[in-house]
């Protein structure tokens, strides 16, 4: 389902409901998150995690990644190689 990396990052090597479950992410959706401290980086390098739901939603954050501004220190939740909305939390 994903990779020994991407499960370092969020915490185990989830798939389908569990994956969407961990991160909010769903059929027809993509997750690009910057992560500044974790188990795979070090020497204050960040990781940044860009997947989908599918291979296409993961095609689709990559073509995000390299043609819109993203801010690698906020997280984004997409549903096209063009559209992502920033997510944010509420205290």
């Amino acid at each position: 389902c994903i990779n020994s990396a991407a499960a370092a990052l969020v915490g185990g090597p989830y798939c389908g409901a569990e994956w969407t479950t961990k991160t909010g992410v769903g059929s027809g959706q993509f997750w690009i998150k910057g992560y500044a401290t974790s188990t795979i980086t070090s020497g204050g390098k960040i990781a940044l995690l860009v997947a989908g739901y599918n291979a296409q939603d993961t095609t689709n954050a990559a073509t995000y990644l390299k043609t819109q501004a993203v801010d690698t220190d906020k997280t984004y939740l997409g549903t096209s190689s063009t559209s992502a909305a920033l997510v944010t939390t509420t205290a």
